[in-house]
């Protein structure tokens, strides 16, 4: 069973990601999103639960704190290179946000968020990480 981590700021969202990929066999784990107090990846750290997860699925707007959302990208991407990482912007307005690196192992997922969207990305990733 693949495992996912659905980093993503709002519960209502987060919780539809979560019921949508249990149903399509996935196993799933929720985090709310860097949290200055809480957030090892702040730190330079390890996260436990991204140590678990098979493939990253982060909303981009979780991201943001002081350091800004590229650099959280980047340290994602330095800490766990070997995971195929799914960035969401969702209903965001570009300008709103940093622009991503679109590296290596790193997919965006813009606009609306289905549970076919993110299977099929999730699927691709895994057999192209």
């Amino acid at each position: 069973m693949t495992r996912t981590l659905v980093v993503h700021h709002d519960p209502v969202v987060a919780q539809y990601e979560l019921d949508s990929l249990a149903a399509l066999g996935y196993s799933v784990e929720i985090c709310r999103g860097p949290d200055v107090l809480a957030c090892p990846l702040l730190a330079g750290r390890p996260c436990i639960r991204a140590e678990r997860a098979d493939i990253l699925i982060y909303d981009l707007a979780s991201l943001r704190h002081e350091r800004g959302e590229a650099q959280l990208v980047d340290e994602l991407r330095a800490l766990y290179a070997d995971k195929p990482l799914i960035v969401v912007t969702g209903d965001v307005e570009s300008g709103e946000l940093e622009p991503v690196e679109l590296a290596e192992g790193i997919v965006r997922l813009d606009g609306p968020i289905t549970a076919e969207r993110l299977d099929r990305l999730i699927e691709e990733a895994l057999v192209d990480p």
